[in-house]
């Protein structure tokens, strides 16, 4: 699933949702337990000529409240809030100032890949069907992105969720 983020609409943008269960894999555990999903992916991409990675976070590097719910600041690098990190609940993606590569320098390509869903997870964007129906398939699994400035997210604080 992805979307375009464009610096016009705030220098950070923030994405909440929350995070399909996963097994553990990052410190190469020999048998990988259950999970509603096998692997999920944040990333930003370069244009849609290169689709270059630029920058990703993977689920394990994903800090989650009590119920799984999880938020992600994207953002140039001198715009990144000082809260923005993982003591304070929040995953860190940096937006390249290089934008489409060509003309627009507020351009992003924001990706999430949710890789081998269960089949009885019934909220995986592999179920969706009809442009439309992510709302009603995904539920809280549906990723929301909204603007806001560096300072009003500092407002926020640090508070390990």
């Amino acid at each position: 699933m992805r979307t375009v983020l464009n610096g016009r609409f705030g220098q950070v943008a923030v994405i909440t949702g929350k995070l399909p269960s996963h097994p553990s894999t990052y410190h190469h555990n020999s048998v990988m337990g259950g999970g509603q999903v096998r692997y999920t992916s944040f990333c930003m991409n370069g244009p849609v000529y290169t689709t270059r990675v630029m920058d990703c976070v993977d689920d394990e590097q994903v800090p989650t409240d009590k119920d799984g719910n999880y938020t992600i600041v994207v953002s140039l690098d001198q715009d990144r809030p000082h809260n923005a990190k993982e003591a304070c609940g929040v995953a860190y993606i940096q937006r390249k100032p290089s934008g489409d590569g060509y003309r627009d320098s507020d351009f992003g390509w924001f990706q999430i890949r949710n890789m081998l869903p269960d089949t009885g997870f019934d909220h995986a964007v592999q179920n969706t069907k009809t442009p439309g129906d992510e709302v009603s398939v995904m539920g809280d699994y549906l990723p929301n992105v909204t603007y806001t400035s560096k300072a009003d997210f500092e407002t926020k604080g640090c508070a390990r969720r």
